[in-house]
């Protein structure tokens, strides 16, 4: 199950490389871009807070299995990311973060790790 999950954000991050860097749009400026900043905190407790939701909302009220809860909100989660960051390139000074997108994919890999231990 968490390797599904893996692959499907390994497909996605290298989905958005494929199509992502065909512009020139990239940040690939760490001084913009830097791993340790308040808009990572945003992404990680962001993706976390959403992959947990779906998860309780399909698992405990939809009566859906633990394990096609926690791979649907995952997805749902993961897809939502590569859109906001895709969205972001077509802002004016908007840029695709790969580090946002790896960030997102670490909240909900904590996610599932907090949900597997509570359930």
């Amino acid at each position: 199950m968490i390797k599904k999950i893996a692959v499907i954000i390994l497909v996605g991050l290298l989905f958005c490389h494929a199509f992502g860097f065909d512009n020139g749009n990239v940040l690939h400026d760490k001084k913009q871009d830097p791993w340790i900043a308040f808009d990572k905190l945003k992404h990680l407790s962001s993706s976390f807070m959403v992959t947990t939701t779906g998860y309780y909302i399909q698992n405990r009220i939809a009566g859906i299995s633990k394990n096609q809860s926690i791979n649907t909100a995952g997805i749902i989660t993961i897809s939502l990311g590569i859109g906001k960051e895709l969205n972001d390139r077509r802002k004016p000074k908007g840029m695709f973060s790969i580090r946002d997108l790896i960030t997102d994919a670490m909240g909900v890999c904590l996610a599932i790790t907090f949900i597997q231990a509570i359930s």
